[in-house]
C-alpha cells in the first residue's frame, strides 16, 4: 500500500493505493491519529486506488472513528470496499462520496 498525505485548504486528504491489510495497514493507522491530532476540518480518505481492503483497514476506520467523527469521510470506495463496508453494516456509520470534492463538502447528518 502507498499513503500519500497532503493538506488543502479546505481538507487533510489521505489518499490510498494497493493493498490494505494486516501486512500494510500500520502507515494509515499513524495518518490517521496524526490526523486526530492535527487541526480541525474534514479528514479525506481517498480509496478510489484501493485495489484490495480486509478487515484490518476497516478497523483502523473503527479506531480512528472516536477521535474524528464525522470530520473522516471516505472518498471514491471502489466496489469491493463499498461491498466491505456493506456487508458489516458500516456504510452509514462513516461519510461516504463518490469524490474527493463531494467528501470534503460534505455536511454531516444531524
Amino acid at each position: 500500500m502507498l499513503l500519500v498525505s497532503h493538506r488543502s485548504e479546505r481538507a487533510h486528504i489521505l489518499a490510498l493505493r494497493g493493498e490494505v491489510d494486516l501486512n500494510s495497514v500500520e502507515p494509515l493507522r499513524l495518518a490517521l491519529d496524526g490526523a486526530g491530532r492535527r487541526g480541525e476540518g474534514p479528514v479525506v480518505l481517498d480509496l478510489s486506488a484501493v485495489r484490495f481492503a480486509d478487515t484490518a483497514m476497516i478497523n483502523a476506520l473503527l479506531r480512528a472513528r472516536p477521535r474524528l467523527g464525522d470530520r473522516l469521510r471516505l472518498a471514491a470506495p471502489p466496489a469491493p470496499v463499498m461491498r466491505l463496508l456493506r456487508v458489516l453494516g458500516l456504510d452509514t456509520a462513516f461519510i461516504i462520496r463518490d469524490s474527493r470534492d463531494a467528501a470534503v463538502d460534505a455536511v454531516p447528518g444531524p
